[in-house]
């Protein structure tokens, strides 16, 4: 990917335009800045020149073009955007968002299908299910009056019981029933709930904490889990770590409706590659960081034992450090800073101003230099580094 530069003063190749022998020193042999190079020539809250033209978007060849006109923004509003929660689409998601589609249009039948979404804590589950859910939103139909919710998403509460659990679902769905607390909950109110609201898929997130129950409640938990499609005859999908997974399989009938679809761990090749790539398109650096290369990949890796929320966190740190530093890219030697945000001195803020930008300018005033070493592999990279001020 061609790298080149966005700047805001005059064109210093120019014939009259004066040249240093260290602005001389900072450009490779094709006329752009050198990787670490300082490119930035405006204040923090000082954009580039009004509107994106041709030459901004010929500059930015390794941004989404939807990008182009946030990475001509000043120094704060790009930082905004970098701490926004993002979402980067991936082959191994995009599998399992195939198959979660395939459920919600099964036609009824008496046994329903359904799956077993599994990954360590911070895979971006929870993250991939809401997108589901946002994919097919909740509406009003104005010809029978009812309010259609065709994705039914509940977390599992931390000590969930049968009735705790029936309940949360109950509630999520916004059905409406007449709850006596010594009396059972029928089983009939959320059958005939969820056909009423046209619901198509339940989903049960933090399945795991089933498991967390002693032995006579795990197996009721379970037992109802198992006929839980049969009760409502909604494809269910559950998700959790791999807690469940163990209970899954030492159970035929729950391994037979519920097949595992797992989200690794990430490790070097094309997959992450793409996903890196993903980022950086999204990312409003003005310089190309080829975070696709093996030596970056294989230093994130290491930083964050493949841990996609890591790995994004870890992104988001480094690129702010990028433009508070002015070299515009993340290099190998930003990736540890994650572990180490801005000093409780920095978090100035006026009245009424968004979280985000308090975070943003805190991290762009931050003075100190020296980043954190880089986690030694073997390592929790999750423990925060103690500083000695």
């Amino acid at each position: 990917m061609e790298e080149d530069t966005a700047q805001s003063r005059p064109d210093p190749s120019s014939k009259n335009a004066p040249r240093s022998a260290a602005a001389r020193a900072r450009k490779d042999a094709r006329g752009r800045p050198a990787r670490g190079a300082r490119v930035r020539s405006h204040s923090l809250d000082t954009p580039l020149a009004a509107g994106i033209d041709a030459t901004h978007q010929e500059t930015w060849p390794h941004l989404d073009p939807v990008i182009h006109s946030i990475a001509a923004e000043d120094d704060l509003a790009r930082a905004r955007h970098i701490l926004k929660d993002l979402y980067v689409s991936h082959p191994p998601a995009q599998q399992v968002e195939r198959q979660i589609e395939q459920l919600i249009r099964l036609p009824r039948r008496i046994r329903m299908p359904g799956l077993f979404l599994c990954g360590d804590s911070g895979m971006g589950k929870t993250h991939l299910l809401r997108r589901i859910e946002r994919r097919h939103p909740e509406r009003d139909d104005p010809t029978t009056k009812r309010h259609i919710r065709p994705v039914l998403y509940a977390q599992v509460p931390a000590a969930p019981t049968v009735r705790t659990l029936r309940r949360t679902l109950i509630d999520e769905a916004n059905i409406a029933f007449l709850d006596h607390p010594a009396k059972p909950l029928p089983q009939s109110v959320l059958r005939r709930g969820l056909a009423a609201a046209g619901t198509e898929l339940i989903v049960l997130d933090e399945i795991h904490n089933i498991e967390h129950m002693d032995g006579k409640q795990r197996t009721w938990l379970r037992d109802w889990i198992r006929c839980l499609s049969n009760e409502t005859q909604r494809p269910i999908v559950l998700a959790g770590t791999e807690e469940f997974e163990s209970a899954l399989l030492s159970d035929r009938q729950l391994s037979s409706r519920y097949p595992i679809v797992r989200l690794p761990r990430w490790s070097a090749g094309p997959e992450l590659a793409a996903f890196l790539q993903g980022y950086e398109r999204a990312c409003p650096l003005r310089l190309a960081s080829r975070l696709s290369d093996p030596a970056v990949m294989h230093a994130l890796l290491q930083e964050t034992e493949g841990i996609t929320d890591s790995i994004i966190r870890c992104l988001q740190a480094a690129a702010l450090v990028a433009i508070r530093e002015g070299t515009e890219r993340i290099v190998p030697e930003y990736l540890s800073w994650w572990r180490d945000p801005p000093l409780l001195s920095y978090y100035e803020a006026a009245e009424a101003e968004p979280e985000n930008v308090i975070l943003a300018r805190a991290w762009l005033r931050d003075e100190r230099r020296a980043p954190p070493p880089l986690a030694p592999p073997g390592r929790a990279r999750n423990r925060a580094t103690l500083w000695t001020i």
